[in-house]
């Protein structure tokens, strides 16, 4: 678990001390526009009863290892210890809320943008972190590009590869 929290505060300070921005003419992943609206096609939240998704299944569910050899273990309402508030399998986004005993974030929202899964694996970049509330991580203008996330395009770095575990 502190290898997990380790890669977690890893990606964060490196997100923190670079940022992430685009240039106008890029192509924002996880830009979130009328699909992104509750209730829109491909779309999908959690409800406020602690449980399943109120539409298509999260994409991502299942038991994951990143290039830092860190677990991602995903289910229909969290990503390791954060709360999956929303996600759009269309627009391959994912909101979450870290938990209140969080070290660096408690409570805060995150938006993090992924590529589609493909041969067992995906690449996700965390756009926002510490947004005070849903309605701000959606709003943040931040942007990923993917196309070349083995090397660049999460602010100065490279996207987080995923591999399911089998």
């Amino acid at each position: 678990m502190k290898t997990l929290h380790f890669a977690s505060i890893l990606t964060l300070v490196a997100m923190t001390a670079f940022g992430c921005s685009g240039d106008d003419d890029d192509a924002p992943v996880g830009d979130v526009g009328a699909a992104g609206q509750p209730g829109a096609a491909g779309e999908a939240s959690v409800d406020g009863a602690g449980g399943a998704p109120t539409a298509a299944a999260f994409e991502l569910i299942g038991n994951w290892i990143d290039n830092f050899d860190s677990p991602q273990i995903i289910d229909d309402t969290t990503w390791n210890s954060s709360t999956i508030i929303e996600y759009d399998n269309d627009a391959n986004v994912v909101y979450a809320q870290y938990p209140a005993d969080d070290e660096y974030s408690p409570n805060k929202f995150s938006k993090t943008v992924y590529t589609e899964p493909k041969d067992d694996s995906f690449y996700f970049c965390t756009i926002v972190f510490s947004a005070d509330t849903l309605e701000d991580a959606k709003a943040d203008t931040a942007v990923a590009d993917d196309a070349d996330p083995e090397n660049a395009g999460c602010g100065a770095f490279s996207w987080s590869l995923a591999t399911k575990q089998k």
